[in-house]
C-alpha cells in the first residue's frame, strides 16, 4: 500500500505541487506519452490500483452486481463502494465522463471485431450439461471433417 511521507509540508507548497501534477496531465498529447509518463511516475502497484478502480466504475455503470465485480476484479466490497460513491455523489463527474467515453470506445471496437464475445459471455452452451456441450462440439467437428473430405473427393 502506498504511504505518504511523515515529513510535514506546508499546505500552500503542496497545493503548488498538486497544481503542477494537474498541469502535467493536461500537457500529455497522446496515449503513448501518457503510458510512458505514468509508467515513470507511478509504481506498478499504483497503476494496478488505478486500473482496477476504472474497471470497477465501468462495470458499475454497465449494471454489474457487486459480487460479479468482486469476483472479476478481485477487490473488496469497500473498494467497490468507494468507487460507487464517487460515481453517485461527486459533482465533477470525472469518473462518469471518462468511463462513458471508455465504454463508447469499447463498443466501437467490439463492432469492428465481429464474432468476438465479452469476457462475461456464458457461451452457446451455458447451463447445459458438460456432456451435451461436448457432444455438440464433437458433432460440429465431425460435420466439418465430412465437408472437407467431400470437397477433396470432388477435386480429385
Amino acid at each position: 500500500m502506498t504511504k505518504i511521507s511523515r515529513i510535514p509540508i506546508e499546505v500552500r507548497r503542496m497545493g503548488y505541487f498538486i497544481s503542477n501534477l494537474w498541469n502535467a496531465f493536461s500537457l500529455l498529447e497522446s496515449r503513448e506519452e501518457a503510458v510512458i509518463f505514468l509508467k515513470e511516475l507511478l509504481t506498478p502497484t499504483e497503476i494496478r490500483m488505478m486500473a482496477k478502480r476504472i474497471q470497477i466504475a465501468k462495470m458499475l455503470l454497465e449494471g454489474y452486481k457487486y459480487d460479479d465485480i468482486k469476483t472479476h476484479v478481485r477487490v473488496t466490497n469497500n473498494t467497490i463502494s468507494s468507487v460507487n460513491s464517487k460515481l453517485q455523489f461527486e459533482d465533477g463527474g470525472g469518473y462518469l465522463k471518462i468511463v462513458k467515453r471508455l465504454i463508447q470506445i469499447e463498443s466501437k471496437r467490439q463492432d469492428k471485431l465481429e464474432g468476438k464475445k465479452s469476457i462475461f459471455d456464458p457461451g452457446p452452451y451455458a447451463g447445459r450439461k458438460t456432456t451435451e456441450w461436448l457432444l455438440n462440439k464433437s458433432a460440429k467437428k465431425l460435420q466439418n471433417y465430412i465437408k472437407r473430405k467431400s470437397v477433396e473427393k470432388q477435386t480429385d
